[in-house]
């Protein structure tokens, strides 16, 4: 009864297995891909005395660590892209650049790039602006990394959850409080990140207050009468789910939505035709809070924004625009600090 009879037949292109105990791995595993990170860090980097090799070899191996937690967190699939000779070479200028500093900060922005990057299975532009962002981030200054961030999300992004100065207040203190106390007026900051390739500094320039009551357009409004409504013609009982009660005045109302686009999205799902549309489009812009208004407001909601209002008014902050190397470094930034992550894809196609 004890013995052991094993016998097993296979048709064309079958795999057989056969045993107690069977693992299958369809891909490399965490100890390959650490050996294969390894061995081309050794082959590559330069030979330094042995206190110096030993320190560097030290500083490889954790960056590469770091990347294969992150992987399994984030993306497990993605670790068979370490056979890739680009993602070697991609983490391998990402393990030099960490083995002359060992800065832990650096190390994390690096990781963070890295993963994304071993997402990119083929070249387009998003695993090229990821290689180009292993070799630039080195060279910026933590300042520097937060003032991209902060034009980043300030001019690059909008968040739909902004449907209240109270969230408003929220959406300040989680977004953009955590980067400003790096943030400086010297210009060879910004000349800097123009050399480095991560934005340009232009003739125009553009507001804070500008941007957000642009970008959150229902928050600032005064808000209008029944009778303000009724003059566009339509009944004020046709779309009760159009209209609610001002936010800044409660004795008016307002449209239900941020700001046009939202306006646009909210009319399709109540089947609004654009004839009636464009007749509502303008009570957006009625009685709009004033750019001096908005400032004060966005004062009253943190110190933080006082300090953030001077230095953006009196440095090349309101003039730097984002190249796509910029934006992905910002991101990355961004995660890193908050653990906010966004999708690179929406901005780098």
């Amino acid at each position: 009864m004890n013995d052991k009879i094993n016998k097993q037949e296979g048709g064309e292109n079958s795999t057989n297995l056969q045993g107690q105990s069977i693992v299958i791995n369809q891909g490399i595993t965490y100890q390959d891909a650490k050996n294969i990170a390894t061995d081309v860090f050794r082959s590559n980097y330069l030979e330094l005395s042995a206190k110096a090799a030993e320190t560097a070899k030290q500083r490889a191996e954790e960056l590469v660590d770091d990347f294969l937690t992150e992987v399994q967190k984030r993306s497990p699939e993605s670790i068979n892209s370490m056979e890739n000779p680009g993602m070697q070479y991609a983490i391998f200028t990402a393990q030099k650049e960490y083995a002359k500093t060992g800065d832990k900060d650096l190390s994390d922005m690096l990781v963070d790039i890295l993963v994304d990057r071993a997402g990119q299975q083929e070249r387009n532009l998003k695993q090229i602006v990821l290689d180009e962002s292993l070799s630039i981030v080195p060279k910026l200054t933590l300042s520097q990394l937060d003032t991209l961030t902060i034009i980043f999300i300030l001019k690059y992004s909008r968040n739909f959850q902004v449907g209240s100065v109270p969230l408003l207040k929220k959406y300040l203190e989680s977004f953009i409080l955590p980067f400003t106390s790096t943030l400086s007026k010297e210009a060879s900051l910004y000349q800097h990140l123009e050399f480095a390739g991560c934005g340009s500094i232009s003739i125009g320039s553009s507001k804070i207050e500008s941007i957000i009551s642009k970008t959150y357009k229902g928050i600032f409004s005064k808000g209008f009468t029944k009778e303000d409504f009724e003059k566009t013609e339509i009944p004020f009982e046709k779309y009760p789910q159009i209209i609610m009660p001002c936010l800044q005045d409660n004795s008016k109302l307002q449209l239900a939505a941020i700001d046009d686009d939202a306006l646009t999205e909210r009319a399709k799902s109540l089947n609004i035709e654009d004839a009636e549309l464009n007749k509502l489009k303008p009570l957006m812009n009625k009685n709009k809070m004033n750019e001096t208004e908005v400032k004060e407001l966005l004062k009253q909601q943190g110190e933080f924004m006082n300090s953030l209002l001077d230095i953006w008014d009196n440095s090349h902050l309101k003039n730097m625009t984002l190249t796509s190397v910029g934006i992905a470094i910002a991101t990355a930034n961004l995660r890193r600090k908050t653990g906010i992550s966004v999708d690179l894809g929406i901005w780098i196609k």
